[in-house]
Parts: C-alpha cells; sequence; structure tokens
C-alpha cells in the first residue's frame, strides 16, 4: 500500500537535502558512527553501529561488519542509482528506507527491522537478503556476498542488486511513478502466456519478475540451474524478454556498467587494503540447519487437506479473520501451479506461480481460502487456513494435503 504520493518538485527538495556524499564509485566513502542527526531522522536502533551513505541513502551495520562491506554496499548502490531519475532515489531518502548489513555470523532475524519475521528458522536459513516496506524499512544482505567471502551461499550473484530491485519497485516507484506497476503486470502476464521463463525463480510473481530481470540487466544474476534458464546477462535478456529489457532501460537507462565481484575487478579505492586472505568464512550453523530442515519436512505444520471440489456445499469466499497465520503449499506435481487467493466476494486473485518440488508460503489470516490450478487451468486444489500455520501439499492422484 502507498502511504501517500509525493510530489516530483517536493521530491526534488530531499534529493538537493540529501545531496551526494561520495563521488562516482565510491572514491571518498568513509564509514562513521550513524550521525545523531540521521539516529533521529531513521529512529536508527542501538544496534547499528556503523554508517555510511550515498545519495543520502544510508548504508548502516553492526559494530561487527566490515568496513569494506559497507563501503562496497555504498558502490553497488551509486552504480544502480547512477541511471535512475533524482526524484526516484529521493523517495527512497524521504521514505527513510536504509541498507543493513549483515556480519557472516549475523542472521536476517538479528536486524532489527527484519526481528518479526517468524519462523525464525526459515527466514535465518533460507535467506542472506530480505526486501525492504513501509513498516519495516530496511533492505539486507551478507557481508559475504558483497565481499565475495569463501563459503557465500550465494557467490555466483548479486543478493544486493535483486534486493534493492524490489526496493526501487515498492518503495520508489510505487511513489514516483504509480503506473509503473501497472506496467509491469502487462509484461509479467504476458512472458507468462508466452512460457517465457518457465520453471524458473522469475515466473513466480511479477515482483521476482521484476528482481530478476534487474539482476540481469546488470549481469549480477544465476544462470541454468533449478532456479534460473540461461539468461543472466543484458544482451541475453534484451533478446529473450524486450518487454521487460524496456522496462528496465526506462528506469535505469541502458550505460555501461555491469557488476563484476570484487576480486575480477582490479585495484578499487573504496577496497584499497582489503585482504580476503584475512576475511572470514562464512558457515551456516549447524543448529540453524537442523531447525530449516524440520521446517522443510512441516514437522511443526497443521496438515491441510483439500476442500472437496465442485461440491454443491463448497466454501467459495475468504472467511473474515484477525488471527494472522502463515499458509505453506508444496508443489509435488510434475508441471509448475498458480496459487491463487480467493477474495471476500469469491474472486481469485494470481499470487504466484510454484515450479515442480518447490514451495509456496504467504503470511495470512485464518480463514483464508487459497485455489490452485494447473498450467491448463484445471483447479487441483482448495484449502482454507486454519487457525495455526499449516501446510498443504499437492501429490499426483491426490487432492489431500498430505
Amino acid at each position: 500500500m502507498i502511504e501517500k504520493i509525493i510530489g516530483a518538485s517536493s521530491l526534488w527538495s530531499v534529493f538537493i537535502l540529501f545531496s551526494p556524499s561520495i563521488a562516482v564509485g565510491g572514491d571518498l566513502l568513509t564509514v562513521t558512527a550513524p550521525p545523531g542527526s540521521e539516529v533521529v531522522r531513521l529512529a536508527l536502533p542501538s544496534f547499528y553501529r556503523k554508517y555510511t551513505a550515498v545519495r543520502g541513502f544510508p548504508i548502516v551495520s553492526s559494530g561487527k561488519v566490515s568496513d569494506y562491506a559497507l563501503r562496497e554496499a555504498g558502490f553497488l548502490i551509486d552504480a544502480l542509482f547512477e541511471g535512475c531519475r533524482p526524484p526516484l532515489v529521493a523517495a527512497l531518502v524521504q521514505a527513510k528506507i536504509r541498507f543493513a548489513v549483515m556480519a557472516p555470523d549475523e542472521f536476517t532475524s538479528t536486524i532489527p527491522e527484519h526481528s518479526h519475521l517468524e519462523p525464525k528458522a526459515y527466514w535465518d536459513r533460507r535467506s542472506r537478503g530480505v526486501g525492504s516496506t513501509w513498516e519495516h524499512p530496511a533492505v539486507s544482505c551478507g557481508e559475504e556476498n558483497l565481499l565475495d567471502l569463501p563459503g557465500d551461499p550465494y557467490a555466483s550473484e548479486s543478493i544486493l542488486i535483486h534486493e534493492m530491485a524490489h526496493t526501487i519497485h515498492l518503495q520508489g516507484l510505487a511513489v514516483t511513478d504509480p503506473g509503473f506497476d501497472g506496467r509491469l503486470r502487462k509484461a509479467y502476464k504476458s512472458a507468462v502466456i508466452s512460457g517465457l521463463w518457465k520453471g524458473t525463480y522469475a515466473v513466480i510473481n511479477k515482483e521476482e519478475y521484476w528482481a530478476e530481470g534487474v539482476q540481469s540487466w546488470f549481469d549480477g544474476n544465476r544462470e541454468n540451474d533449478f532456479e534460473h534458464n540461461q539468461v543472466n546477462t543484458r544482451e541475453e535478456l534484451k533478446s529473450y524478454d524486450p518487454a521487460l529489457a524496456k522496462l528496465l532501460r526506462e528506469i535505469f537507462g541502458d550505460g555501461p556498467w555491469r557488476y563484476q565481484k570484487p576480486q575480477n575487478r582490479g585495484v578499487q579505492s573504496h577496497l584499497a587494503g582489503f585482504r580476503i586472505q584475512e576475511a572470514p568464512r562464512f558457515v551456516w550453523p549447524q543448529a540453524l540447519g537442523d531447525a530449516f530442515d524440520a521446517w522443510k519436512r512441516g514437522d511443526h505444520w497443521v496438515r491441510l487437506r483439500s476442500l472437496p471440489l465442485g461440491a454443491a456445499d463448497e466454501i467459495k469466499v475468504s472467511a473474515r479473520s484477525n488471527k494472522p497465520v502463515t499458509l505453506r503449499i508444496d508443489n509435488e506435481l510434475p508441471a509448475a501451479v498458480t496459487i491463487f487467493w480467493v477474495d471476500f466476494e469469491g474472486r481469485p486473485e494470481a499470487c504466484g506461480t510454484v515450479a515442480p518440488l518447490q514451495s509456496f508460503h504467504r503470511d495470512t489470516f485464518s480463514g483464508s481460502l487459497w485455489m490452485v490450478k494447473d498450467e491448463q487451468g484445471k483447479v487441483v486444489g482448495r484449502f482454507q487456513a486454519g487457525d495455526n500455520s499449516c501446510l498443504a501439499t499437492l501429490r499426483e492422484n491426490t487432492s489431500s494435503g498430505g
């Protein structure tokens, strides 16, 4: 939800007020304690002991994080902002968004703005970066991905670019270009109908379609694995999905900068003195892995069975409730499915596509009604969320939830 629309003239005033503090490329970037004015403006938790900023956009961390990681984050964010219109950057500054860097032994729920996420074991093990929301205005990423430390579980891509793409879309363009989301939705639907991105992370929803596209626009994505196809560069994207490429060019321009890991760039002043040989290694804690495995097995979830399909007395609408729960749907069918939330009037709203052996999870409310369709548009499951976090499993030749 967009809390308010800010005029372009006022956004330009914000941009002037928070003018760039570093030269392009990060040459003058310095890391300090958070300035008192920023602590007040951002209502910054005391957890944050380090601070820098690029074009007025704050980058923060605990005292555990290397200064080099904050400088690298500034370098990358500056590169992303280079082709953006100034009011877009100013909108993020005015929204009090900040970029939070996690140390190798810090996790998603360690970040104060993300400490509400549950279950913690799921978020801490699944993700080394989370996008911002209006209520929780922090974008995060692990130090290991920024500095290419040994053990980085996402070594072949840039998590910063992906998560910043979400923030630029949902907190930036939502303010400066309210029509953008409709144009993105149109491109996404066209791509799905055409069979583009089939079986990839990009097809889950329009938000991931955009973020994955931004990664490829800057050559910062993975390729040819269980979540990605062969497209991971700008030129490949232009050829494969021209509609998405047009949107990306509109927002970021078509400049020469492309993402490279720090070790592949040669000497850069903002990383002068950094020695990867002396840097820590990232390791997933065993206890966290065990807890995540238990979550994947569904050890603590209430199992849902599919509601009868086509019954005369079938439930047709979501019930209204204030009780929050988490719904998870595991797809064990041989093909992708689309998940729909059925609203209070009985209208289905597409919420994402789930590839085989992948999961859909959503924070929802008790009594919410969910429908699943296969690639031919046939309903293969209908589930109503219960009073506790619940799990439904889609299997061939069965309508049960496991």
